[in-house]
Formats: structure tokens, C-alpha cells, sequence
């Protein structure tokens, strides 16, 4: 039988990194590497290769990502790939994956991967998230579930995936939903349901002038003012966890920008659950926030919010429209 076609991108991170006593570990592997190396990774697909950089994920700039998501679609429809592998170091694994899905338009699978042990490590998890995501973007269960992040076995909507464990092999959970599905017994993808809430944009551009801000008990309004000063076009507002809220002094400042139409998105610290009805008041509440013209998030966190935000300002002519994108992605 013919084997799947399947693109490998390989930007770097630590999934291509060696040690160094005296640096540290940086990226030192390339895609070519990986499959000279552990061949078994090609049993599952006829593997090409694209490199558009070897960088820490930290350098990994979101133009870049939009390049490369472009010519990998581009590529999926002139030469028929069955679907498409990113590797990147996993501490901008959930904005950049998403990032990728917001422009994925095609059925044929995106799937990011990355490990959390360099390659100068003898458990290294390299190898292995690399077959399985292979495995995965091979799959025809796999198209039309946009971008995805396969790692320590389990399969994860890239709109949903957060990084909540700092060590841990598997350091992913879509806490609002649970994973798309695993890799079981190093042959097969499995999935459980499919990814929801997923929408796509045409877009060339990023508005990159977007911040998170992180409200904290008896924060005052300068980070806020400093950021409207400085010429932010947005504010994901990281709110109080539960329902939301800010701080009065920060209730003021967000009312002056209001007044002049500039857009805040409200994510609260909670990571699970949602706060597009909370109903708090008491002046800076929830409640005042929306009431004063700021969007919730919905379930999105405030990372994920400002991923959406950079793709749609430039797209959009006042805040109303960002009000109905965010109700339809984000509940």
C-alpha cells in the first residue's frame, strides 16, 4: 500500500536541543536529523521536510508561524499531503498552535508537537511525540479537526490545550473539555468527540499591539494607563478568578478608554469554566465591566483571548464586531 504523505516542520525547541554544561541546552537538531535518526518515524508516512528556523519557542515570532502555516497549506493542496506535523518548544505551544488554527482552512490535519526532555536526556521524549503526531496527521479520522497538539500520548483541540504542568511528560489538559483522544499501542489515534467553536480568518496581517494585563488585590490603574499611553490598540484584562472584576482604580481608567471606544476582553483568572454571564456588580464587578461596553471571554483564557485579538483587529471597524466574534468562539 502507498504510504500518507505527511509534512514535517521543524522550527526548534527543546524536542531539538542538545546540552551544554556550559550553556545550558539550545537548539542543535533538524527534521532531517530526526528521521536519520529514528527511522521507525517513517514507517507511518512518506515524510517531507521544511525548516523554516531552529529557534528556542521563546524567538518563535508569530510571523513566522502565519509563513509557514501558508506555505504548509499551500503545499497540502498541490501535492496532496495527508496532513502536517509542527515541532517547537512547548512554552508557546498553546498561542502558537492556536494561532495556526484561526488561519487553518483545510481538512487535512495540523498537528504541533514538542518534548519536554532535550535530546541529551536518556528518557528523551523527542522520538516518540513525533511518531505519534505522525501517526495522527496520517489519520483519516484526523481531517477536519484543524490544529492539534499531540503530546505525551494524548491528542488535544489547539483552541482548548493550556500547559499546566511545568515537568511532567505529559504537561497539557483541555480543562473545559478533556483531550480530542490518544495514540494507543503506537499505532493508532482514537478519538473521543470533535474539536467545537473552531472558525477561521483571512488575514496577512497581525495586530501585535495587544496586552495581557493581570489584575491582582489593591492593583492600581498605572500598568493599565501605561499600556493605553504607550499605543496598545487592545487589553486582554486577566480579571479577578470566578465571575471576573477589577480593582475601582482600575474600574476608572477602564471607563475613560471605554468612553473612546477602545476594546478590553475580560478573561478571568479561573482556568476552568466560564464568565460570559457573571452577574457580580459593586462597581467594578463583572456586571460594570460588561455594562460599560468590556467583552468576555467566554471560557477562552486571557493567553488564548489575545491570540484572537491579534488575528481579528485588523479585520474589524469597532468593538460590537469583536463582541459577536467572541460570542460565537468563546460561550
Amino acid at each position: 500500500m502507498t504510504k500518507p504523505k505527511v509534512l514535517l516542520i521543524s522550527t526548534g525547541g527543546t524536542i531539538s536541543s542538545k546540552f551544554d554544561p556550559a550553556k545550558g541546552y539550545s537548539p542543535a537538531l533538524t527534521g532531517a536529523d530526526f528521521l536519520a535518526d529514528f527511522p521507525i518515524i517513517g514507517e507511518f508516512a512518506d515524510i517531507e521536510i521544511m525548516q523554516p528556523c531552529n529557534v528556542l519557542s521563546f524567538a518563535l515570532s508569530p510571523a513566522t508561524i502565519m509563513q509557514f502555516v501558508d506555505t504548509a497549506k499551500q503545499r497540502v493542496a498541490q501535492e496532496g499531503l495527508a496532513g502536517v506535523v509542527v515541532t517547537q518548544g512547548t512554552a508557546t505551544l498553546e498561542e502558537s498552535s492556536y494561532l495556526a488554527d484561526l488561519f487553518w482552512d483545510v481538512d487535512a490535519p495540523l498537528v504541533f508537537t514538542g518534548s519536554m526532555l532535550n535530546s541529551s536526556e536518556r528518557d528523551w521524549d523527542g522520538p516518540k511525540n513525533i511518531m505519534n503526531s505522525v501517526i495522527v496527521a496520517a489519520s483519516p479520522e484526523a481531517r477536519g479537526k484543524g490544529a492539534m497538539i499531540c503530546l505525551g500520548g494524548d491528542v488535544h483541540a489547539a483552541r482548548d490545550a493550556t500547559k499546566i504542568h511545568k515537568t511532567s511528560l505529559a504537561p497539557l489538559a483541555s480543562l473545559n473539555t478533556g483531550p480530542l483522544g490518544m495514540v494507543i499501542n503506537k499505532r493508532q489515534v482514537v478519538f473521543y468527540r470533535a474539536p467545537l467553536r473552531r472558525k477561521t480568518f483571512k488575514t496577512n496581517t497581525l495586530e501585535m499591539a495587544v496586552d495581557i494585563i493581570k489584575v491582582g488585590i489593591g492593583d492600581d490603574s498605572r500598568l493599565l494607563d501605561a499600556s493605553i499611553a504607550s499605543g496598545a490598540r487592545a487589553i486582554v484584562l486577566e480579571a479577578f478568578p470566578g465571575g471576573g472584576g477589577v480593582t475601582p482604580e482600575m474600574m476608572v481608567s477602564v471607563k475613560e478608554a471605554r468612553a473612546k471606544d477602545f476594546i478590553f476582553v475580560m478573561a478571568p483568572r479561573s482556568p476552568i469554566g466560564s464568565a460570559a454571564l457573571a452577574g457580580a456588580s459593586g462597581g467594578c464587578g463583572p456586571f460594570d465591566l460588561r455594562q460599560c461596553g468590556v467583552i468576555p471571554a467566554g471560557d477562552l483564557a486571557a493567553i488564548k483571548a489575545r491570540i484572537v485579538l491579534m488575528v481579528v483587529l485588523p479585520l474589524i471597524t469597532n468593538a460590537e464586531e469583536v463582541r459577536n466574534i467572541f460570542s460565537e468562539i468563546a460561550p
